[in-house]
């Protein structure tokens, strides 16, 4: 049995090769083979995500240093909490020291998470000390200025 359009099955075939090669999972694979492996390929969901995450955190932290009270055991424990969802997150950009495709995460994550560390673990003194909790967004105009 001969198929009467051969052209139409082939240019079917090939067009639906060439969208399955355009799909995001494939462009992910391409790049675990054309990066090197000492070279930290940060993907635009995982680069937004984290960057969200950090935001969200970071204004959860500007509104706890600014409630009425003083503070008090409730206070440092959203803090401290607040401050190890920022970790993760930032653990989330890949190891530091490593070339990526964001050079100012490369040149500024290292320092942006050891930050966060003195911040958590002077939240955690008796008495908590939280002014470098409440410096924490400061350390984001590092990379994204201010106007």
């Amino acid at each position: 049995m001969r198929l009467r359009f051969p052209h139409r099955a082939l240019l079917a075939l090939a067009a639906s090769l060439a969208s399955l090669a355009c799909s995001p999972a494939a462009r992910e694979r391409l790049r675990e083979h054309t990066y090197p492996p000492s070279f930290n390929y940060i993907s635009q969901e995982q680069l937004h995500s984290a960057m969200w995450q950090l935001a969200d955190h970071s204004a959860q932290i500007d509104r706890l240093m600014r409630e009425p009270g003083g503070g008090g055991e409730t206070l440092r424990a959203r803090v401290i909490l607040e401050l190890g969802e920022m970790e993760r997150a930032a653990a989330a950009l890949g190891p530091g020291g490593w070339p990526s495709n964001h050079p100012l995460v490369s040149r500024n994550i290292d320092r942006f998470r050891q930050d966060l560390a003195d911040a958590r673990h002077a939240a955690e003194l008796d008495p908590p000390v939280y002014f470098l909790a409440g410096s924490v967004s400061g350390a984001c105009m590092q990379c994204h200025g201010g106007d």
